[in-house]
C-alpha cells in the first residue's frame, strides 16, 4: 500500500493542499476540548478516563486525516472512533444491562462481525 498517496473522494475536500479540509481540520479541536474538559470530572473512573483519551485521540486522529488525506492518517481517524465505540459498547453493556465482565466482553466482541454482516443487508 501506497501509505502516503493523497484521497481525494470525500467530503468538501478542495484538493491535495494540507488545508483543502478547513472547516473539517478545525472543527475536531471540540473532540480534544471535549476532552479536557471531561478529563477532571471523571477522575478515579477508569473506563472513563479511557473513553476521554479515545475521545481526544478521535480528534487528533481526524485533524491528521482532514490535514494530509492519506491511508497512515485515515488509520489514525478511523482506529480511535472504533476503539470509542467497542470500549462504550462495553461500558454500557456493563453499567445499563448489568451484564458481568465475561458477558459484556463477549458481546462486545461480536459486535464487528454482527456489523459486517449485517451492513450489506442494510444497505
Amino acid at each position: 500500500m501506497e501509505w502516503d498517496r493523497q484521497i481525494d473522494a470525500y467530503c468538501e475536500r478542495l484538493g491535495p493542499g494540507l488545508w483543502a479540509e478547513p472547516v473539517n481540520a478545525l472543527t475536531n479541536a471540540g473532540f480534544v476540548l471535549a476532552a479536557l474538559w471531561l478529563w477532571p470530572r471523571v477522575r478515579g473512573l477508569p473506563v472513563a478516563r479511557a473513553l476521554c483519551l479515545l475521545l481526544a485521540a478521535t480528534g487528533l486522529g481526524s485533524a491528521l486525516f482532514h490535514t494530509f488525506a492519506t491511508p497512515w492518517a485515515g488509520l489514525l481517524d478511523v482506529l480511535p472512533v472504533a476503539g470509542f465505540v467497542l470500549l462504550y459498547l462495553y461500558a454500557a453493556n456493563r453499567r445499563y444491562l448489568g451484564l458481568g465482565r465475561v458477558s459484556a466482553l463477549a458481546v462486545t466482541a461480536a459486535f464487528p462481525p454482527a456489523v459486517a454482516l449485517l451492513a450489506p443487508v442494510l444497505a
